[in-house]
C-alpha cells in the first residue's frame, strides 16, 4: 500500500505537467521560485561560515525557528485539501498505519520538502569553524527538517479534518502575528550587529531553543561548548516533539477514516461565538458584538496587523545614530495609542448594524462600556507583557514603573476619547465587506478634526507620566518612576470615565442622527 500511494503522488505530480503549456510553465516557475529563494537563504547562512559560536547561534538557530514556525502557520491559509488528506482513503478499506505511511512519504514529494533539502547544506556549513562537529549538525538539519515536515503535514490535515474555514482563519491570524512579534527582534538584531559591529544578543533563538522550533537546530552550538545538559535537553526535546507530530499525524488519520468526509460549508455555524462567554446583559451583549467583529470584520483586522509592525519604525532612527537602548521604550507607548486610537470611530463602522443598537432602546453606557471589550482584552497584556520586554532590552529595570504609567496613560485616555469621539463626531468609513484600503473622502473635516483631537488628547494626558519618567530617568530621581505609573494610570483612568459617561450621554441624545448618518455614508 505505501508503494502504491507513493507510486500515485508521482503520477499525480506527472499529471500536472503533462496536460496543457499554462500548468507546465507555473510548475516550471514554482521550481525556479522555490530553488532560487531557498539557495539564497542557503548561501547567506553559509556565508557565517568562521563566524563566532554566538553569532552563528543568534542567527540561524533564531531564523531556523521561526521558519519551522512559518511551515506550521502556512497551511492554514490553504483552500484546497492537500494531497495528504486522509479522508481520501476513509472509503477504500486501507489500513491505517499503511495509511499514515503511505500519505507522509508522497507528502515529501514537493516543493516544502525541496526547499528543506536546499537550505540543509548552508546550515551545516554555518557551524564550520565554531568548533561544532559536522556529524551533530548532519543529525541537527535532519531532525529539523523533519520537524518542519511533520509540523506542515499536521497543521494542513488540521486544517482540512478538524477545523472549519473560519477557525482556520483564526489560526492563521494569531500564527500570522505570533510570527510577525518573533521576527521584529530578530530584524532588530540583524540591524544592530550590522550596523553597529557589535554581536548579536541571541536572546530570541537562546528562547526558541527550548521549543520544538529551535531544539535540534541549537544542538550543535550547544555541544561546540561542551554543554552536556543542554545537549541532553535538545535531544529530548527534539526527540519528544518528532514524536508527538507523529502521533498527532497518525490520530488525525484515524479521525479522518472514523468521520466520512462531508459536504464542506462556508462557515461553522454551531455555538454562538463570543456570546457564550459573556453576562446575558445589554453590556455583555455590546461586547460579544465588538469582539466578533475584531475578530471577523476585515477593516478591524487591517488596523491590528499594523501594530506588530510599530516596532520596525525604530529601526531608522537607530541607523541613524539614535541609542537602541532607548529606542527599546519607545515601541509600547506607541503600540497602546494605536489600540485606544482604534475604536474613535466604532459607531460608523457599525453601517446599518447600528439599527439594532437604536430599536433596542440600548443604554448609551450598555454601548459604550461594551465597545471597550476588545482594545481592552489587547490593550492591558500589551502594556504589561510589552513593558517587561522593553524594559528588559533596554537594561534596566527601573525604568518599568515609568513603562507601565505611560502606556497606561496612553491607552486609557484613547479610550476614554474614543468613546466621546465615535458618538459625537463619527465620519465615513469603509463600507463592511468592501476593500479597507479604499478609505472614502469626506466632505468636510470632520475626520481630520476628530483624529487630531483624539491623538492630540491622548498625548496631553500623558505628559504627567511623561515628566515623572523624565526625572526618574534623565534626573536621576528614583522615587519618581513610581509616581510616573501611579499618574499615567490615574489620569487615563479618570479621562476613561469622564469619557465614558459623557460618550454615553451624546449616543443616548444623538442616537436617531448616528443611524442616519451611517445610512447616508
Amino acid at each position: 500500500m505505501v508503494a502504491e500511494l507513493l507510486r500515485l503522488r508521482l503520477q499525480t505530480i506527472a499529471n500536472t505537467v503533462r496536460f496543457g503549456t499554462r500548468a507546465l510553465l507555473a510548475a516550471v516557475v514554482s521550481v525556479l521560485v522555490v530553488l532560487l529563494s531557498s539557495s539564497a537563504l542557503s548561501a547567506l547562512a553559509g556565508g557565517l561560515r568562521g563566524s563566532s559560536l554566538d553569532d552563528v547561534r543568534a542567527l540561524v538557530v533564531g531564523g531556523g525557528s521561526l521558519l519551522l514556525l512559518g511551515y506550521f502557520v502556512v497551511p492554514f491559509a490553504r483552500v484546497r485539501p492537500p494531497w495528504a488528506d486522509p479522508r481520501r482513503l476513509a472509503l477504500v478499506g486501507t489500513p491505517e498505519p499503511a495509511a499514515a505511511a503511505g500519505l507522509a512519504l508522497g507528502a515529501l514529494i514537493g516543493l516544502p520538502a525541496f526547499a528543506l533539502v536546499v537550505l540543509s547544506p548552508g546550515y551545516v556549513r554555518a557551524w564550520e569553524g565554531t568548533g561544532a562537529s559536522a556529524s551533530v549538525a548532519v543529525v541537527a538539519a535532519v531532525a529539523a527538517g523533519a520537524t518542519a515536515f511533520l509540523l506542515s503535514l499536521v497543521s494542513s490535515t488540521l486544517n482540512t479534518v478538524v477545523l472549519t474555514s473560519r477557525r482556520s482563519r483564526q489560526f492563521l491570524l494569531g500564527g500570522g502575528v505570533l510570527v510577525a512579534l518573533l521576527v521584529v527582534p530578530l530584524i532588530v538584531d540583524l540591524v544592530r550587529a550590522s550596523w553597529t559591529g557589535s554581536a548579536p544578543t541571541g536572546v530570541l533563538a537562546g528562547i526558541l531553543a527550548w521549543t520544538p522550533f529551535g531544539a535540534a537546530l541549537a544542538l550543535p552550538g550547544h555541544a561546540a561548548e561542551g554543554d552536556t545538559a543542554r545537549v541532553v535537553f535538545d535531544a529530548l526535546i527534539a526527540a519528544a516533539s518528532l514524536a508527538g507530530l507523529w502521533c498527532a499525524w497518525r490520530g488525525l488519520v484515524a479521525r479522518a477514516f472514523v468521520d466520512r468526509p462531508e459536504p464542506e460549508l462556508d462557515d461553522d455555524t454551531s455555538g454562538l461565538g463570543w456570546f457564550e462567554f459573556v453576562p446575558a446583559t445589554p453590556i455583555g451583549a455590546v461586547a460579544a458584538r465588538s469582539l466578533t467583529y475584531w475578530m471577523r470584520d476585515a477593516r478591524y483586522r487591517m488596523s491590528l496587523v499594523v501594530i506588530p509592525i510599530i516596532p520596525l519604525l525604530v529601526i531608522p532612527l537607530g541607523i541613524a545614530g539614535v541609542s537602541w537602548n532607548w529606542l527599546a521604550l519607545v515601541p509600547v507607548p506607541l503600540m497602546c495609542l494605536i489600540v485606544g486610537f482604534l475604536p474613535h470611530n466604532d459607531v460608523a463602522y457599525d453601517s446599518t448594524a447600528l439599527w439594532l443598537h437604536v430599536a433596542a432602546d440600548t443604554k448609551g453606557s450598555s454601548d459604550r462600556i461594551g465597545r471597550l471589550a476588545p482594545p481592552l482584552l489587547i490593550g492591558i497584556p500589551l502594556v504589561v507583557i510589552g513593558s517587561a520586554v522593553a524594559v528588559w532590552a533596554f537594561g534596566d529595570w527601573r525604568a518599568l514603573w515609568s513603562e507601565i504609567g505611560i502606556g497606561s496613560a496612553l491607552l486609557l485616555s484613547g479610550l476614554g476619547l474614543s468613546s466621546v469621539m465615535s458618538a459625537a463626531m463619527p465620519y465615513a468609513t469603509v463600507r463592511p465587506h468592501d476593500d479597507p484600503f479604499q478609505q472614502p473622502q469626506s466632505s468636510g473635516s470632520s475626520s481630520v478634526l476628530a483624529q487630531t483631537l483624539m491623538i492630540g488628547g491622548a498625548l496631553v494626558s500623558a505628559v504627567p507620566a511623561l515628566c515623572f519618567a523624565a526625572l526618574d530617568l534623565f534626573g536621576g530621581d528614583t522615587s519618581a518612576g513610581p509616581w510616573s505609573m501611579v499618574s499615567g494610570i490615574a489620569v487615563g483612568l479618570v479621562v476613561l470615565i469622564v469619557g465614558v459617561v459623557v460618550g454615553s450621554r451624546v449616543f443616548t441624545r444623538r442616537a436617531p442622527e448616528l443611524l442616519a448618518s451611517a445610512l447616508r455614508s
